[in-house]
């Protein structure tokens, strides 16, 4: 049962976000240079400029000044060196090399210090700014003394991926657009070409309301779906829509489903004057208008195409994703046939209930009985193995919604548990994000279920390999419960378990060095039929957890083809857990821009507390940035924009993978994690103290 503690929701992102990793490419380099704080913010974080020389066009460099998502007035000043700067942020360097600091000031904030190196250059051709900050979408001149009759503008990503933007040339040169999301290094290079000789100025890429473009395709334009799991007066809550962003602030229509208090769920349509503003971090909030109330979501641009999210508002809080959708594969849901899903939430009796399993689909909107199976836990009662049917509605062509219902005869007899499923059939709501992915939440009164679909391979693959993984839910006592880790298959690994405050780790000597608690893990081979696999991962103390898994498709960050897994416990060692296993193709430190998510409880009083964020990871191991958080445990209060403290810090990354201890704090609280690292761009997470039992993932925006 839930107990004292609500509903526990820290399922939502690991099964939720899964798909993000598909979206985040190769992510190399070091991730830019933008330190992100609370108050004034100065764009970009510091700047390497040439010396002025004497008689010649001026060396200089434009800074910008945000407090929040908006440009602030400022004061500037330079602190050391003989630089100047102007009140509207040019500095302009002397004719010697040195190190100058500046700061801006707007009423009661002050940004932290930025520096500038001035160096001397051999290079002939001056680019003019040599160093500025351009928001997503938008554009910035730049001049050479030699105009542009002799001078040929390139822009380069340095090495690294994604959009650099354009430049022009011609009798209108210099004019550069930014990209709709920063590239991999979170800067561009402009290079200028003039008589044998070359200049360049770096440009840092910030997010913009340009970046949540759902008009970027005017012949295909493409909404966005969402999804969360959360809390609401009426308690569990799962929500699930769409809705079209103009790149300019405005929410130009939507619908969303939701569910709560085990009603079938309603449908609404966005109003008239929906809106939403993006920060220079990536850092959003929506304002949704819906049935005479205004929804708010706050959430972390990864790019503009994916994100992670919460309920931002008094009256409810969740976690999850936003999607951009393809609504050229509206047309044909679950057209790949064979799909993984894991769905999550409680039955009737209010007890946790996770359901993990595989379908497939054929020509007729059906799921053929021989190939469809389920594994389910219910309140600590596991039945696995369950045949599973059932069929599905064309999309609605307009937003990719839809209805799909699975069959379980064995739901009727085996754990109706009066006020459990109690019925065979199960009813969803879907919404199509594209043929690989599709977010669902219950559509009837049987449970209160909601999770994702993902496109499967075949039957025959296996886990192999390395792997990560986080999972929640709640212990036999109804508690909050969660565990993280990494392993090797056939092999041994290392596991982190938060059982309702009460800690366990493995053993870190004092050089350092972490000692395997994970002795094997053990993945049986898959069902021909179904693609079931039992994962079993045995403890050095002898204890030893049994999951359902089945695997899913996704591209890692190199781009590579790679597999997830869906994670059901089946055990008795805790009530409920679900989650998601992947395979690992990386293991270095994180560095670089990350958007952040993490949900569950308080394990002080009741109720569900759910952060979003974008923090930046330095080279040795600093930790800046700015979160969000709903925390219905102090009374439905939020807290937007809480900077991260000095005390905030990321571990060299060591066995497996894994790191502890990952420090985030900030004025209202502090929270000690481990992190899991997936790939160059993702790591999973799991709070690791005595004060809240938290689940996540950060994913890296450049």
């Amino acid at each position: 049962m839930l107990g004292r503690f609500g509903r526990c929701s820290i399922t939502s992102v690991a099964i939720a976000g899964a798909l993000l990793l598909s979206a985040c490419g190769s992510n190399s380099g070091s991730g830019g240079n933008k330190p992100t704080v609370g108050g004034l913010v100065v764009y970009p974080g510091s700047a390497t400029i040439a010396v002025s020389v004497n008689g010649g066009q001026p060396s200089i460099a434009q800074f910008t000044a945000y407090s929040g998502p908006t440009v602030a007035s400022a004061t500037w000043s330079v602190l050391t060196g003989t630089g100047t700067i102007t009140n509207s942020g040019v500095f302009t360097a002397p004719s010697v090399a040195e190190t100058d600091t500046i700061q801006a000031v707007s009423g009661s904030m002050a940004s932290v210090p930025l520096t500038i190196d001035v160096v001397a250059s051999s290079r002939t051709v001056v680019v003019s700014p040599a160093a500025a900050a351009v928001p997503a979408g938008a554009a910035l001149q730049f001049i050479t003394a030699a105009g542009c009759a002799g001078t040929i503008w390139q822009v380069n990503l340095n090495g690294n991926s994604g959009n650099p933007g354009s430049i022009t040339n011609g009798a209108t040169c210099g004019l550069y657009t930014a990209p709709l999301s920063p590239p991999a290094s979170g800067t561009v290079t402009i290079s200028a070409f003039s008589g044998g000789s070359s200049g360049t100025s770096t440009v840092t890429i910030l997010f913009s309301n340009a970046s949540l473009n759902s008009l970027v395709n005017q012949a295909n334009p493409r909404p966005y779906a969402f999804s969360y799991l959360g809390d609401n007066a009426s308690g569990f809550l799962t929500v699930a829509g769409t809705f079209a962003a103009d790149g300019n602030g405005n929410i130009t229509g939507g619908t969303e489903d939701v569910n709560s208090g085990f009603a079938a769920p309603t449908m609404s349509t966005f109003a008239a004057g929906s809106t939403y503003t993006v920060g220079p971090d990536g850092r959003t909030t929506a304002n949704l208008n819906v049935d005479g109330a205004t929804d708010v979501l706050q959430f972390a641009l990864i790019s503009n195409q994916h994100a992670l999210m919460i309920r931002f508002d008094a009256a409810a809080t969740g976690s999850g994703t936003i999607d951009m959708q393809d609504p050229t594969q509206f047309g044909a849901p679950f057209s790949l046939g064979a799909y993984a899903f894991g769905v999550s939430g409680l039955d009737q009796n209010g007890s946790h209930l996770g359901m993990v399993g595989r379908v497939v689909a054929n020509n007729e909107n059906t799921f053929p009985l021989n190939n469809g199976i389920v594994d389910v836990n219910d309140g600590g009662t596991s039945l696995t193995d369950l045949l599973l049917q059932g069929g599905f509605s064309a999309a609605d062509p307009a937003t990719g919604r839809g209805t799909v219902a699975l069959n379980c005869p064995t739901f009727d007899t085996d754990f109706g548990d009066n006020g459990g499923v109690g019925s065979g059939t199960l009813n969803f709501v879907y919404y199509i994000v594209d043929s690989t992915h599709v977010k669902v939440l219950e559509g009837d009164s049987n449970t209160l279920l909601a999770g994702d679909f993902y496109g499967a391979p075949a039957a025959t693959v296996n886990m192999t390999g390395s792997q990560v993984f986080v999972v929640s839910g709640s212990d036999n006592n109804g508690a909050p419960y969660g565990m993280g880790g990494a392993f090797q298959t056939a092999s041994g690994g290392v596991l982190d378990i938060n059982d309702d405050g009460v800690l366990t780790s493995p053993t870190t000597s004092t050089s350092n060095v972490t000692t395997p608690n994970i002795t094997t893990a053990t993945a049986s081979l898959p069902d021909t039929n179904t693609g079931r696999i039992g994962l079993a991962i045995a403890l050095s103390g002898g204890k030893t957890f049994d999951f359902a898994a089945y695997l899913f498709n996704y591209i890692a960050a190199d781009g590579s083809p790679s597999t997830g897994a869906v994670l059901l416990e089946t055990d008795t060692n805790v009530g409920v857990g679900t989650g998601v296993a992947y395979s690992q193709t990386g293991a270095a430190t994180p560095q670089g821009s990350f958007a952040l998510n993490l949900t569950g409880v308080g394990l002080n009083s009741a109720g569900e507390q759910d952060i979003e964020g974008q923090i930046s990871a330095g080279n040795l191991g600093a930790v800046t940035g700015t979160v969000d958080i709903n925390n219905v445990a102090s009374s439905g209060k939020v807290f937007s924009g809480e900077p991260l403290t000095s005390a905030s810090t990321i571990p060299t990354s060591g066995l497996n993978g894994r790191g502890n201890p990952f420090i985030l704090a900030e004025g209202l609280q502090t929270d000690t994690l481990s992190y899991y690292i997936v790939d160059d761009s993702t790591a999973l997470l799991l709070e690791m103290d005595g004060s809240r039992v938290l689940t996540g993932m950060i994913a890296r925006q450049f």
